[in-house]
């Protein structure tokens, strides 16, 4: 069991990726069979979301903290969330670098692990490659929205 990076880089300013990677309201769009559920605004440490997957009321909630929370500065953001749920553990931190070119480099690393944590350690071979794959995906989505997204 260990944890899975995805990089990327991609022409779009910081700002916009910032933006999309952040509106965890939204992730429901690259995550299948999944709605989002979020506090109040503002996001910041202590602020919590989650993802419900599943058909009609069959599924499992997938609750998170963010447990870092650094919006963009000097070309740098970064915002890591803890897994708090009852059917899965782990973290994401997504660390974003603008490029001299004015793009962004994006790095996404996460664990997600089964719970009970027995169990999820024997199933971390495959978890691991279905994470990797999932998340390669939603990511390639959410880039591909913030490089159509209107200047802000």
């Amino acid at each position: 069991m260990g944890a899975i990076e995805v990089r990327r880089t991609v022409a779009t300013p910081l700002d916009a990726v910032w933006a999309t990677l952040t509106d965890f309201a939204g992730y429901g769009r690259w995550i299948p069979l999944t709605t989002m559920r979020t506090d109040p605004a503002p996001v910041r440490p202590g602020w919590g979301f989650g993802g419900f997957t599943g058909l009609g009321p069959v599924g499992f909630l997938d609750s998170m903290l963010v447990v870092r929370w650094e919006p963009p500065q000097a070309d740098r953001a970064r915002f890591a969330v803890r897994k708090t749920g009852r059917v899965l553990a782990g973290w994401a931190d997504v660390r974003l670098t603008g490029t001299a070119e004015g793009g962004t480099d994006v790095s996404w690393r996460e664990e997600i692990v089964p719970r009970p944590l027995l169990l999820g350690r024997v199933l971390a071979p495959a978890s691991d490659l279905v994470t990797a794959r999932l998340f390669a995906r939603a990511l390639d989505g959410m880039l591909g929205a913030a490089a159509q997204a209107p200047p802000g």
